[in-house]
Formats: C-alpha cells, sequence, structure tokens
C-alpha cells in the first residue's frame, strides 16, 4: 500500500489525465447491463461501474466484471458525493482508498453524463501496473502465497509439537521421582522448549498474516523488524536460560569447566548488544 501511493503521488498528474481521458470517452447509451459493462472491455483495471442520479440515489446495479451486485441499487450517496466538487474538473478523482469490497488500494472517477453521475472504481495495482509504472506478477503472487502458507503451517506444527513436548517433560518430572539436579534439568528443558515454540508460532503467525492472509503489497521495514526483534529476543531468553542452567551443573559437577559456561554467557551477551544496536539503527532510519 505505501509503495502503491509513492509511485501514484510522483505521478499523479499523468495517471489523472489517464483516467479522465478514459471516463471522457466512456458514453453509454443506457445504464443497463450491457452497455455500462462495455466500459471493462477497454479499461482493464476498473473494477466496479454504477449510475447515481441526481438525488443522489444510485439508480442502477453495481457492475463488476464477472458479478452484478442489485443489492446496492437505490442506496443513497449523498454522504459521499459531499467531497465531490465539479468547481475546477468535469470529472472528480478521489483521494486513494482501501475499497470496502475487495481490501484493496483503489481510486474513484465520478463524471457528470446527461441527468445522472457515472462513477467507475479503479484497482490502483492494476492501474499502475497497466501503465507501466509498477511491475507486478500475479501468478508469482499466487505461488509465494502457497509457499508462505505451507511454511507457515509447518512452523505452526514444529512449534504446537515444542509447546506440548515442554508440557509433556513438565508433567513427567511431576509424577516421576528425581534428584535435585535432575529436577532442575528437567524444569529448564522443558522452559527452553517452550519458549522456542513460542518463538516459532509467532513467526509462523506474522507469516500467514502478512504474506496469505492479509497480504499488503508493502508494509515497509517496520513490521520485518519486530518480527526479527521479538524472535531473537525469544532466543536470547531461551539461551540464557540455557546458560543459567550450564552454571548450576557445572558448579555441582566440576568448576574447571565453568570457562565454558562464561563462553556461553559472552556470547549470550553479544547477542543482546546486536540486538540491541539492530534496534538503534532501525529507529534512527526512521
Amino acid at each position: 500500500m505505501q509503495r502503491i501511493i509513492t509511485i501514484y503521488t510522483e505521478h499523479r498528474n499523468s495517471i489523472q489525465f489517464y483516467l479522465r481521458t478514459a471516463m471522457e470517452k466512456f458514453h453509454p447509451h443506457s445504464i443497463d447491463s450491457k452497455d455500462m459493462r462495455r466500459f471493462f472491455e477497454y479499461e482493464q483495471s476498473a473494477e466496479v461501474i454504477y449510475a447515481v442520479n441526481e438525488m443522489f440515489v444510485q439508480d442502477s446495479p453495481s457492475y463488476g466484471r464477472n458479478y452484478i451486485d442489485e443489492d446496492r441499487n437505490g442506496t443513497d450517496k449523498s454522504f459521499y458525493f459531499k467531497w465531490v466538487s465539479f468547481a475546477e474538473e468535469p470529472i472528480h478523482i478521489s483521494n486513494p482508498y482501501l475499497h470496502y469490497v475487495t481490501g484493496l488500494p483503489t481510486l474513484t472517477i465520478v463524471k457528470r453524463e446527461n441527468n445522472r453521475y457515472m462513477v467507475a472504481d479503479f484497482d490502483m495495482l492494476k492501474l499502475l501496473e497497466e501503465l507501466r509504472l509498477i511491475e507486478h506478477n500475479s501468478a508469482f503472487e499466487k505461488i509465494n502465497r502457497l509457499v508462505m502458507g505451507f511454511g507457515g503451517a509447518l512452523l505452526g506444527i514444529v512449534s504446537v509439537f515444542l509447546i506440548f513436548y515442554g508440557a509433556y517433560i513438565f508433567f513427567g518430572m511431576l509424577i516421576s521421582p528425581y534428584s535435585g539436579e535432575e529436577v532442575l534439568h528437567e524444569i529448564f528443558t522443558s522452559i527452553i522448549s517452550i519458549t522456542i515454540g513460542l518463538a516459532i508460532y509467532d513467526l509462523a503467525k506474522t507469516l500467514i498474516e502478512n504474506e496469505v492472509l492479509f497480504k499488503a503489497f508493502n508494509y515497509g521495514n517496520d513490521l520485518q523488524n519486530k518480527t526479527l526483534t521479538k524472535f531473537l529476543t525469544s532466543i536470547i531468553i531461551a539461551l540464557s536460560i540455557e546458560s543459567l542452567m550450564a552454571v548450576f551443573k557445572i558448579a555441582l559437577d566440576d568448576y574447571s569447566k565453568l570457562i565454558n559456561a562464561f563462553y556461553l554467557i559472552v556470547g549470550v551477551t553479544l547477542l543482546i548488544v546486536g540486538t540491541g544496536f539492530y534496534n538503534h539503527l532501525s529507529h534512527h532510519d526512521k
């Protein structure tokens, strides 16, 4: 969405000139389906077209490229026409917005035609692609969604398994006799398994939400930064618990191996510092 708006802003004059020209050339003989839907033969990026009378009441069905919605016929459009002005131009072009049906960035064009108004909705992504202002491959996007959805689902299954495995270890510890050292080991193992499982689940949820279900054309680096930060935080927590467990085990067994725990703690510290520095640079770039 952000990238689409940016490109539209940079080429606003040429895009609006194209839209005005397209609407000026369209003169339907009636508001019947055959005449109105002829508009789609010339405009590949147009999604919906309908007519509104002088009382600002829609007096035709909403004609889509592959459907006819008669439920909108007779609805009051006066609220929308409060923002429409023909003082400077005979054709009004709206600001970009998200369409209530498709959820895609859309432009609405209104033209006065005899004693009524012709209203057409254009898909901005298709429009920019048609004008060669953006490169977009629908087939590749579908494949990308399929792969991302399958990978996200597998990650979700792995995360649920790790969470249940951690729970299994914990409840197994409660019903089985363990020594003090074994109890600590089982508790730490359970916590690490659940923590990593939650981190992987959050990653899978983010992939499915933003690449499959609510795919946006461009949602910037902010979401990616937050996802990476949350995942790294979960890994840091898991490694910190592992370091603590290593210190306890070495303290109980052999102090000569304490240097190994020290190296692990230093590694965790460097990871914390690196994550903090990455967050600082991310905020600084904004």
